[in-house]
């Protein structure tokens, strides 16, 4: 995809100028929500981009002559050498999130440390980190202090670092706008804790890259911290309230302070209830839940003379975003990521199992390849599963119980798909115009899933498609489950077929009658 197809334009108005012509730039989680907005904005500006994915699972939806994509894992000191080389800035926007509580602040201190020895060593000159505001309250979450802990190794380089600390990020397929979302839209009572009323400055995405650009662009910077936010500053409760008001909701506060638990055991509880209504996992929910006990608020506001350009305020930023989902403008979305547990599994093509299971079903559609593959495209998110959606929604139901992406995460884009999109709990592995759809399984099983569809044309107006469910079980429990489900996989598919073949019917008829005559 041509980066300047998904470029907001953001930049256009930034006072800075580059400052080396082409200068390579290298910008670490690239498949992430804020490198997916930063990267175009760099390429616009004549950069050339290194886009650093930790695994080759992750596919690259950015194309150019000026895009370079390297792999590279920040654990792994000796992968990042190759990814280092030549490079004149970069972009540190990692974090471990994903991960076990007891995992990520350790994977976060070891990630920093290599990145920067190796940057080091490299020669880079400049290193900008997006971390997070709160750094100046007493009781810190453990994911604010893992930001701040992030920035003081990164700072402990002989390179220029920028530091970055922003709140909560407001824009389309933010993780944080997106739980907002949820909330306002699944609850009419909030349980709330007097502890959880703290500020906050939160700031449009668009603001956050204008700073990620400027700071690489303005001459003679020296390495310090600014502190990035909105124009507003508002207590959790009115933030909330506010954003419900423009989506058009009512929603009401319920104090639960009296419940005898520990702050952190009630995040935690929250955060598996949130996961009935939001495909956020729960670890990040309950990580974003305990920084709201934090005032997260800029307390100097030294960044504007460096860069004087007036941010956002709340409204604002919520009403634009809110445009943009309407005119289906989502081009970087929280869910881009995969879980971690299959981030690195191999394609399809490239796995040799004697265990494959498939179950293969087709139908003559009457209408051309281009026409079917649209309709194939359209599954998932709103517009449902095409057959049987019940039974779709209860294993979308049994997922999310069991701690899985359920169907709530939807998709990106309601009509278009992309390589590497989520659709519900499926992504998009293979995406060949009129020929093929390739889903892999995100869901929790006892093996690993595939569905495919193939379309083979016939003549002009007819296309054979084939569906067919590939699986690879785990010993005992995975040929159980599949023998278990054969029988539905039956009647959903047959289902799925057929209504293709009638929809296809319907929307080509008209076509076919004219061509008659």
């Amino acid at each position: 995809m041509d980066p300047e197809k998904v470029n907001y334009h953001y930049c256009d108005d930034l006072p800075t100028r580059p400052e080396t012509e082409g200068a390579r730039i290298l910008v670490t989680g690239a498949n992430g929500y804020v490198a997916h907005r930063l990267i175009p904005e760099l390429i616009f500006r004549g950069y050339r981009v290194r886009c650093m994915f930790r695994s080759r699972g992750n596919p690259a939806i950015l194309n150019h002559p000026r895009i370079e994509n390297v792999y590279a894992d920040c654990l792994d000191s000796e992968s990042l050498r190759p990814a280092m080389e030549g490079v004149d800035a970069a972009y540190y926007l990692i974090h471990s999130m994903r991960g076990k509580k007891k995992d990520f602040i350790g994977n976060d201190q070891r990630s920093a440390q290599n990145f920067v020895e190796v940057a080091k060593e490299s020669g880079v000159k400049k290193i900008i980190y997006l971390g997070g505001l709160g750094e100046l309250s007493g009781g810190m979450s453990q994911h604010l202090k893992s930001r701040k802990q992030v920035g003081d190794i990164l700072a402990k380089g002989n390179m220029t670092v920028i530091r970055l600390r922003a709140a909560i990020i407001l824009g389309t397929g933010s993780a944080s706008y997106e739980l907002l979302k949820s909330l306002v839209v699944n609850h009419r009572l909030i349980p709330f804790i007097r502890e959880f009323n703290s500020w906050c400055q939160p700031i449009a995405i668009r603001d956050v890259i204008k700073y990620l650009v400027g700071v690489l662009e303005v001459p003679d910077l020296t390495s310090r911290i600014y502190q990035i936010g909105g124009r507003d500053k508002l207590l959790y409760k009115d933030l909330i309230l506010q954003f419900a008001r423009i989506l058009g909701k009512r929603v009401r506060f319920v104090d639960v302070s009296w419940v005898p638990l520990p702050v952190e055991w009630l995040c935690r509880l929250y955060a598996c209830w949130l996961h009935i209504f939001t495909a956020i996992p729960i670890n990040i929910t309950s990580l974003l839940l305990s920084s709201l006990k934090t005032d997260v608020v800029c307390h100097e506001q030294d960044i504007r003379t460096v860069l004087p350009f007036t941010p956002l305020d709340f409204n604002t930023a919520v009403v634009w975003a809110q445009e943009k989902e309407q005119q289906f403008r989502v081009f970087s979305h929280w869910t881009d990521v995969p879980p971690d547990r299959m981030s690195d599994l191999l394609p399809l093509c490239e796995f040799e199992s004697a265990n494959f299971v498939t179950d293969q079903h087709h139908r003559v559609i009457p209408a051309p390849a281009s026409k079917v593959f649209e309709l194939v495209c359209r599954i998932g998110g709103k517009h449902g599963w095409a057959h049987a959606n019940l039974l779709w929604e209860i294993r979308g139901w049994i997922d999310r119980s069991i701690g899985g992406v359920g169907l709530q995460r939807g998709r990106r884009d309601e009509n278009q798909l992309r390589l590497g999109d989520s659709v519900d709990f499926w992504r998009v592995e293979k995406l060949t115009p009129d020929r093929e759809l390739l889903l892999r399984a995100e869901m929790i099983s006892p093996g690993l899933s595939w569905l495919q569809f193939q379309l083979e044309p016939l003549n002009e107006m007819e296309t054979r498609l084939v569906l067919t469910a590939h699986f690879i079980p785990k010993p005992f429990w995975g040929q159980l489950y599949w023998t278990t489900l054969s029988k539905f996989h039956t009647y959903i598919f047959e289902g799925m077929l057929q209504h293709f073949h009638r929809q296809a019917t319907e929307e080509t008829g008209g076509i076919v009658q004219i061509r008659a005559l």
